[in-house]
């Protein structure tokens, strides 16, 4: 049973919206190739759950895939300063007490069966990893992907490997400043150590987009909203 979306690598949701599931492409080659490089927009990176192949059949390996997930930090930790001389910082935790009642409900096939669709359809659930906008998606997206991104070791510090999201695109302009904004999306890697997302050039509409998407859902890895 599938409720939101298919088992395929690209969807097209709408005109202007495309799901990506980056556990099925080769590389991020294959991701970015699929990007156009001239349109700008707003993107979402959620998590994807992935049980153990046989954790459908075998109700020990079910329950530990389980506990794997729910052991995964679900947010960024934040930081801020307390004054006159103190910093507070507020770690993200999850407890969960009920291992016992899991144990007992995974020896049921239809129970194991129910899990697995329902993670398969995640999105339905989960608020995002992170929303950011981009006057141009494909220099973002790969800033995002290269190895020791800033995104890429916030998420793994949490448990999180960024290949093995899924990505939303949500086209809401065209560009013809395609290679000057190049430039200045590899820049911003750089300098997102401040402020993530911050580009000159970007149109109003984005921004707007893009904070009002993050106010209403919490991205859990989004340290600033705007």
């Amino acid at each position: 049973m599938i409720w939101l979306q298919g088992n395929e690598a690209v969807q097209q949701l709408s005109e202007n919206v495309l799901l990506y599931d980056l556990t099925q492409m080769r590389g991020n080659s294959a991701l970015v190739s699929r990007i156009p490089e001239n349109v700008g927009g707003v993107y979402a990176w959620y998590r994807r759950f992935e049980l153990k192949p046989s954790a459908i059949n075998d109700p020990e390996d079910f329950t530990t895939s389980i506990l794997d997930e729910l052991s995964k930090d679900h947010c960024a930790p934040r930081e801020a300063r307390l004054p006159p001389s103190h910093r507070i910082r507020l770690q993200p935790e999850i407890s969960f007490t009920k291992e016992g009642v899991l144990r007992e409900c995974a020896a049921d096939p239809s129970f194991r069966q129910l899990l697995f669709m329902l993670l398969d359809n995640s999105l339905i659930f989960q608020q995002p990893l992170y929303i950011g906008k981009a006057s141009n998606l494909h220099s973002r997206i790969c800033s995002h992907l290269r190895e020791e991104s800033i995104l890429r070791e916030r998420l793994k510090a949490a448990g999180h490997n960024i290949n093995r999201c899924r990505l939303l695109l949500i086209h809401t302009s065209f560009s013809t400043q395609n290679f000057a904004l190049h430039g200045a999306d590899e820049a911003d890697e750089f300098e997102n150590q401040v402020s993530e997302d911050c580009e000159l050039s970007e149109l109003a509409s984005e921004r707007l987009v893009e904070d009002i998407l993050s106010r209403l859902f919490l991205p859990s890895f989004t340290l600033r909203y705007g």
